[in-house]
């Protein structure tokens, strides 16, 4: 329960309260002293609100005993509705209500999001790079330092949601059930697979991936519906050992990755259903010359194929697996479309940085040629 909405349900239990002491009081009146309906509500108004007013006759004992019950009643019951009322402004919990509402209609209006669960170091990260690729991303995080800390530093551009990710009605707010892709982060292992286990049960059609930290739960994660498991501490022991033994090989990517301006990544493009249904072959593609990617792989019925040669057919439903530049993804994406008048670059000097003599240096050569 987060503490806007638990403060909420405090003013409307003072509420209800108030009114069954209202109610008791009208009713009690009416059986003890035999007072009309309209004297019962004027005494048992004068009396919670003590203004002093006389009674309308004199009281029976049992008529005073009565009366001063619900005179402790009411006060009781006024002092705590009054300091829930207070604490809710005072606490600015109106605005965090205002602020959650808001932000969950913006959740409903998504489709086809991604999820992150757990705001911490990987997770925000995560968020992070996702948005920066122009995704709708939603994090769950229950911790509200977190979430302040997060919403500052990103601007208060972030969407999240507040709350314990292994209830459904969290993931539900989060917007699981329209999401394509969920990415659990969390600490404890545990947690995890009963992230994965509620979100599957949600979304059969969602992709989810998850972080373990103890690799004897793999396959505990596996069967709970992850499509894929990210041992994070294997991962990290062999990119360390790699860039010790091996520091060149295991930096050149990160070094012309992070170098000025040039931004470089491995992405997949998927090839459209509109694209010819026969395919085409790279080289008629032209893609290195026209845009100045470079393909690393095509994938085809689920077959990779490293390092394709120029007479490798593209066809709907097959994916490309690029090295380039955000904005040439972009443009690479808009050429399976049907935009096949992208004009060849006349210089790229780029390519053949990363493989001299074959299919990817063919840009400044002019041609491809088979490997």
């Amino acid at each position: 329960m987060t503490n806007e909405t638990g403060g909420a349900k405090q003013i409307v239990v003072s509420l209800i309260l108030l009114a069954a002491v209202f109610l008791v009081g009208i009713i009690g009146y009416s059986i003890i002293e035999g007072y009309s309906p309209i004297d019962s509500i004027f005494m048992i108004m004068i009396t919670i609100s003590t203004v002093g007013y006389g009674t309308i006759t004199e009281l029976s004992q049992a008529g005073k005993i009565f009366t001063s019950l619900v005179i402790l009643a009411s006060i009781t019951i006024v002092v705590y509705a009054v300091s829930n009322i207070t604490a809710f402004l005072v606490e600015g919990r109106v605005n965090k209500m205002i602020r959650r509402r808001r932000i969950l209609k913006t959740i409903e209006k998504l489709e086809n999001h991604f999820i992150v669960i757990g705001g911490g170091d990987l997770g925000s990260t995560i968020a992070h790079e996702m948005s920066k690729r122009n995704n709708d991303v939603v994090i769950v995080e229950k911790s509200e330092e977190r979430l302040k800390d997060l919403t500052s530093r990103e601007g208060g551009k972030l969407i999240y949601v507040s709350g314990d990710a292994t209830e459904e009605e969290t993931l539900k707010s989060a917007g699981v059930e329209k999401a394509q892709g969920l990415m659990s982060c969390l600490p404890d292992d545990v947690d995890n697979i009963f992230v994965v286990l509620t979100a599957r049960g949600m979304n059969k059609s969602m992709k989810i991936i998850s972080k373990v930290a103890h690799r004897e739960n793999i396959n505990k994660l596996n069967y709970a519906g992850a499509d894929k498991v990210i041992p994070i501490q294997e991962i990290g022991a062999h990119r360390m050992v790699t860039m010790m033994l091996n520091p060149t090989v295991i930096g050149f990517l990160d070094t012309i990755s992070q170098s000025g301006s040039l931004q470089l990544r491995f992405e997949e493009v998927k090839v459209p259903g509109n694209f010819r249904p026969e395919g085409m072959t790279l080289e008629a593609l032209k893609i290195p010359q026209r845009i100045g990617l470079i393909v690393i792989a095509t994938v085809c019925d689920g077959v990779n194929k490293f390092n394709p040669s120029a007479s490798t057919i593209v066809k709907p439903g097959d994916s490309l697996m690029v090295l380039g530049e955000h904005e040439q993804v972009e443009k690479l994406q808009s050429l399976l479309g049907g935009n096949l008048n992208v004009e060849p670059q006349e210089n790229n000097s780029f390519i053949p940085l990363i493989l001299e003599g074959n299919y990817l240096s063919t840009p400044v050569a002019g041609e491809f040629g088979d490997l």
